[in-house]
């Protein structure tokens, strides 16, 4: 097994390297994703606890060569950059991400890429194929090397990874010196225990961060001989990680699907495990306000194992209230809405979420989950003081490949978390969008900053 998934890990990073062009709706979707990231990183800015992060970060010193987007007119050396935005790009909770398996690929691939990409001059377009081509191979690994049992969250496993991917393609690096730096880049993975989540373990949102800077490191030390073997992903996800290699998902059907057309686009700040649960309640808001949230003595639902050991009724800071499914239902019920006004610091003292957040009960979802896109299904029971009941069920949140936002409200979403710093943004996406451009990836950084 460990031969086999060198062998098709040196196929797929050659593929990779040769690959010329994409789709004409895959770079579209790129686009999206690319601005639906950079949204993300812009709207941890208006965060407390961001707020007291960034100074820290460390973005003087070095060239000013690539944009720090949660710090409008800030300027830096392009690993600074990069940490300081994937520290960002998570913050929120709002990033998008992957479907299939756990695995927040934009993530891993655009703080490296995006500063390496300013530094060097690069076009749009060509910064728009080493995303499509980088999610397809970071995606892939990912389903390829599952984890057994979900112990850990992706951003440890796969960060340090997709930085050294989108960086080797950006470069244009041959499939050997690919090969070179993502064997070392696995090798420098963090171990990212599940459970920090719940916790709120605010060392959770440098995972990615950390990841960014050693798979751009990676890049360079490959190029000096520091390499891994191409046996390295085995080891690591295997041997040392105790998870099962499937042979097969990293090369069927390469160039004839692309995953990046199957993420997801987040509207609710939190865990998308929690999100068929959050759309549940928002289907029982206005029914529930009408009979008095007051007179609510259970909340009680059915829902996926993913979610199961996301619960915590008392939620100290905004981490733990995105990775916690009472949180989420009580933000959903009392707010009528789950973006990010309904997970930030204020929330946490809402005394209306508060004795919600007590009444909020989790059992298995009853009997086999329905098979895929419906895996993450929830039920939402209600039960008030008078004995009545309301109840709504979710199989498969919006936002995935069966259940797309339209461009639109993708669009809306970017402007709405970027018009304060960038009031720009917005516009400069939705042209983007539409058409494509062929321009230095830092002009347009310029038009909308």
């Amino acid at each position: 097994m460990r031969e086999t998934s060198a062998e098709e890990i040196a196929t797929l990073l050659a593929w990779a390297a040769e690959v010329r062009a994409v789709p004409d709706e895959v770079r579209r979707r790129a686009v999206l994703v690319l601005f639906d990231d950079i949204a993300a990183m812009v709207g941890a800015a208006a965060e407390p606890e961001f707020q007291r992060l960034l100074p820290r970060l460390g973005t003087a010193g070095g060239p000013a060569e690539a944009s720090v987007f949660p710090a409008p007119g800030t300027r830096t050396d392009r690993r600074s950059a990069a940490l300081v935005n994937a520290t960002a790009a998570n913050w929120l909770e709002l990033d998008e991400g992957y479907r299939t398996t756990p695995c927040h690929a934009g993530l891993y691939l655009l703080p490296a890429l995006l500063a390496d990409a300013e530094a060097e001059g690069t076009s749009l377009a060509d910064l728009l194929h080493a995303l499509a081509v980088g999610y397809e191979v970071i995606t892939r690994i990912a389903r390829a090397f599952a984890q057994e049992p979900a112990v850990m969250q992706s951003h440890g496993r796969f960060a340090a990874l997709g930085a050294a991917v989108a960086v080797a393609l950006h470069r244009r690096l041959p499939a050997q010196q690919m090969l070179d730096a993502a064997s070392a880049a696995v090798t420098m993975i963090g171990p990212s225990p599940r459970n920090h989540l719940a916790l709120g373990a605010l060392v959770r949102n440098v995972w990615a961060a950390l990841g960014a800077q050693a798979g751009m490191q990676a890049v360079e030390w490959a190029g000096a001989g520091v390499t891994g073997t191409p046996g390295s992903f085995f080891d690591v996800y295997c041997t040392v990680l105790r998870g099962r290699f499937i042979p097969g998902a990293l090369t069927t059907g390469l160039g004839q699907s692309w995953a990046i057309l199957d993420g997801y686009t987040k509207m609710y700040a939190c865990c998308q495990h929690l999100h068929a649960a959050v759309e549940a309640a928002l289907d029982l808001h206005q029914a529930a306000r009408a009979k008095g949230l007051e007179g609510i003595v259970a909340v009680e639902v059915a829902t996926h194992d993913l979610a199961l050991p996301l619960q915590n009724a008392q939620p100290h800071n905004t981490l733990s209230a995105k990775f916690s499914m009472a949180h989420a239902l009580a933000a959903a019920l009392v707010s009528g809405q789950a973006g990010a006004p309904a997970f930030g610091s204020s929330s946490l003292d809402d005394a209306a979420m508060d004795a919600l957040r007590q009444k909020v009960t989790m059992r298995p979802w009853p009997g086999p989950l329905p098979a895929a896109p419906n895996d993450r299904p929830a039920q939402v029971l209600l039960r008030f003081a008078d004995g009545t009941t309301l109840e709504a069920t979710c199989l498969s949140a919006q936002g995935g490949a069966d259940r797309p936002f339209p461009d639109a409200e993708r669009l809306a979403k970017i402007a709405g978390l970027t018009a304060a710093l960038y009031p720009r943004l917005g516009g400069v996406a939705q042209a983007l969008a539409a058409a494509p451009s062929a321009r230095p990836w830092r002009d347009i950084v310029r038009d909308f900053s």
